[in-house]
């Protein structure tokens, strides 16, 4: 069974806001509406209502991102069809799948996608986690525009290319969410955190050490930070994502109080191929 999509128009993403308002791709009406503006390719969606949100996963890199995508189970092939046809067009030579229940990619492996990059979800209650301070000669401050160049660097000094973060990027991030970062009394930059709160919920949406600060307690501080100002921001939650091969960064999350749940994540990931 197949589905034809098109550019949406206006009106169109508009209706299609409030589904991407519950999947939390976009903060607010106003930023969605912009990113349709920008490259209205980007928003595609059916005359019967099915659609997805596309773009680029990262800068650097050559794969296009299914950020959402809202149909019946039985279209999700005709709607990966769809994508590859868009990232041919757009140049990109990857594709990769929204981050999904693992038990809900069958549709993208119909499609010829492979699962990867399983993923595991944690929480716990703001309150609970465990209050760190900085070690001495450590100060967390809000991050500055200044703070880039030493941004780009740590993330990838902590991040492969697929998950760190570019110039553009973080730009993006740093303009609408938290962002709060460590430094040394001599200035060095050596950790820092993104984070949102949205409907009672605050999620940690980065946290990075730099190696050479590693194993002295500055994660757990970090940590601790957002946890307090998730408090005192109304959230009643917090949660985060992380690879399930990172060990380490697994046990942080232990020790700071919060845990893992059962269920697992996953994306999946194609080649886009020639169309032929």
């Amino acid at each position: 069974m197949s589905v034809s999509l098109h550019p949406a128009s206006a009106h169109e993403a508009a209706a299609l806001w409030p589904a991407v308002a519950n999947d939390r791709i976009f903060e607010t009406a106003e930023q969605f509406s912009a990113y349709r503006d920008e490259a209205p390719w980007r928003v595609r969606v059916s005359d019967k209502g099915d659609a997805s949100v596309l773009g680029a996963w990262r800068a650097h890199l050559d794969v296009l991102a299914m950020r959402g995508v809202w149909c019946a189970e039985r279209l999700v092939p005709s709607m990966v069809a769809d994508a590859r046809a868009v990232a041919r067009e757009r140049g990109f030579a990857r594709l990769v799948s929204p981050l999904l229940p693992a038990v809900l990619l069958d549709g993208y492996r119909r499609a010829g996608m492979s699962a990867a990059y399983p993923i595991v979800a944690i929480q716990g209650l703001p309150g609970l986690v465990k209050l760190t301070p900085p070690l001495q000669g450590i100060r967390l401050v809000a991050a500055e525009s200044g703070d880039l160049p030493d941004l780009i660097e740590l993330d990838a000094e902590c991040f492969d290319p697929f998950w760190r973060y570019g110039e553009s990027e973080l730009i993006e991030l740093l303009a609408t969410e938290r962002a709060v970062v460590a430094r040394t009394d001599s200035g060095e930059l050596i950790g820092y955190t993104l984070a949102t709160v949205s409907r009672g919920a605050a999620t940690l949406g980065r946290l990075a050490v730099s190696p050479r600060a590693r194993r002295r307690g500055l994660g757990r501080a970090l940590v601790a930070d957002v946890a307090l100002w998730a408090s005192e921001s109304g959230a009643m939650t917090i949660g985060l994502c992380t690879q399930e091969e990172n060990v380490a960064s697994r046990a942080l999350y232990r020790s700071c109080g919060l845990h893992e749940i059962e269920d697992r994540y996953a994306m999946a990931i194609s080649d886009v191929g020639d169309g032929s």
